[in-house]
């Protein structure tokens, strides 16, 4: 037997390396006859090699070549395999390619992925970017119904848990933040997040590295921060009113809590055809005289660098203080501004036109009457107020509160009369029945108030009629409102 020809035929069959192949070349002498009988000892594997050979060439083609792991497909969910590509592509990206705002083009999306060497790592690396990750969330949307925050979590890749995790830790945070300070969630939630993620890792870096005596957190140091945004905020302002062509000024006396007499300044201006307008400044009074007040006024513009020549409009209230025509703030004003007009608040109108028309009309005083009782009678007593909120839980109504009417504010108006109707039945039933059970006076006597038919009507009445006013009120309050 020729041992070149048991080699060669060895080797085809088990498909050798080069080196092997090329030692059966015809350029070597043939052996003697002698070495026909011998027979060389059959090649084994060893079970371990075996094994790792068969592992290697299940992912590999036939020529050597690695090849698509399906394996691949259950950690990253969004993967597919396409046979006529012979390549990968993202599923998720290439069913929301076509929307309009989304940059298209590339691998996995048009393009097959066919680096199998380094193909764990992009894989990696394209669900973690942002194309993927917006189209990711775009699916989600789309798809899902109403699903619990719990069940989102589970339906995301690994990496999105870990990244959805810690932001839902940090909202959680911010949650408790609100609920521990008794801040209202519902208004300034979004506020603190966004205030939060534009700080980034600087606040936090700058509080690690800082002394234990300068991290600027007592109240002395926000006191002096609220003081110099304050500043910095009236400068800026100031700066666009000065470049103003011309100017109005808005001005009212008001008591703080701590009982001072108050000017509160608002000024509106143009600027690129547009209306401007800002609160700058509130003015203790010494006296609420019109000279006084003009004073006040005078002395504050040329403090800020204000040019009274410019002033061209004036809104003020309509007492004789602000409105006399002879010695009034207004008639004072004018003569350095002699361009300058006066003009009643149109809100503040109608606020007194509405007010005088209810005091005139019987039945409608005399329900304000009753609503401003009833409120009292609820907002100053928390045990009231429980026992409101437990017959609407029964009735299975809203628990509303019952709102104050104003006569200086007429939206409030229109939230107590809102509240009053929808609450109606419980409102008669709890106080019916605390009645019942304390024997007071006064919840007989509101009772029997609202009972009344008249006051049914004109509570339907004003629940017509108001929502009108009010959206009346508002447009008159709108700050472009030329």
């Amino acid at each position: 037997m020729d041992i070149r020809h048991y080699f060669s035929a060895s080797t085809s069959k088990q498909s050798s390396t080069p080196a092997s192949t090329s030692s059966s070349s015809e350029d070597e002498e043939p052996l003697s006859s002698d070495s026909q009988s011998l027979e060389p000892p059959p090649t084994k594997r060893s079970l371990s090699s075996t094994a790792n050979y068969r592992a290697k060439s299940k992912y590999r083609t036939k020529s050597g070549q690695r090849k698509y792991n399906k394996k691949w497909e259950k950690q990253f969910l969004w993967l597919e395999y396409d046979e006529n590509y012979r390549g990968a592509f993202c599923k998720t990206c290439r069913k929301y390619d076509h929307h309009p705002s989304q940059k298209t083009g590339g691998a996995w999306i048009t393009k097959p992925f066919k680096n199998w060497k380094k193909a764990v790592e992009k894989m990696r690396a394209h669900a973690k970017s942002d194309t993927h990750i917006r189209r990711s969330e775009a699916e989600l949307l789309a798809t899902k119904k109403e699903v619990s925050i719990l069940e989102q979590l589970r339906s995301v890749t690994e990496e999105q848990r870990i990244r959805n995790r810690k932001g839902i830790k940090a909202l959680l945070r911010c949650t408790h933040f609100l609920a521990r300070n008794h801040i209202p969630h519902t208004t300034n939630f979004a506020a603190l997040v966004n205030l939060i993620v534009s700080c980034g890792d600087d606040l936090k870096q700058f509080t690690e590295k800082s002394a234990r005596n300068a991290t600027y957190t007592s109240t002395d140091s926000v006191s002096d921060f609220l003081e110099a945004l304050g500043l910095w905020v009236e400068e800026s302002q100031l700066k666009r009113l000065r470049k103003a062509p011309f100017y109005s000024v808005m001005a009212d006396e008001s008591t703080d809590i701590s009982t001072i007499e108050e000017l509160s300044l608002c000024f509106r201006w143009e600027e690129n055809g547009e209306p401007v307008e800002h609160f700058f400044d509130t003015i203790p009074l010494k006296k609420t005289d019109a000279a006084s007040i003009y004073t006040t006024l005078t002395d504050w513009f040329k403090q800020k660098g204000i040019q009274p020549t410019k002033l061209v409009g004036m809104g003020f209230d309509g007492a004789a203080t602000f409105s006399g025509v002879r010695t009034g703030v207004q008639a004072r004003l004018k003569k350095n501004s002699p361009r300058a007009l006066y003009v009643h608040c149109h809100c503040h109108l109608l606020q007194l036109a509405c007010v005088q028309a209810a005091n005139h009309t019987p039945g409608i005083e005399h329900v304000y009457k009753t609503l401003l009782t009833l409120w009292k009678f609820f907002h100053y007593s928390p045990k009231r107020a429980e026992h409101l909120k437990s017959v609407q839980r029964v009735l299975d109504l809203p628990e509303l509160k019952v709102t104050k009417p104003s006569d200086t504010r007429w939206l409030a108006h229109e939230q107590c009369v809102k509240a009053v109707k929808k609450s109606y039945a419980s409102i008669v039933i709890a106080l019916e029945t605390f009645y019942e059970q304390t024997h007071e006076p006064e919840a007989l006597g509101l009772n029997k108030a609202l009972s009344k038919k008249s006051t049914v009507m004109a509570i339907y009445l004003l629940d017509f009629v108001l929502p009108q006013v009010a959206k009346l009120s508002r447009c008159l309050q709108a700050e472009k409102l030329d």
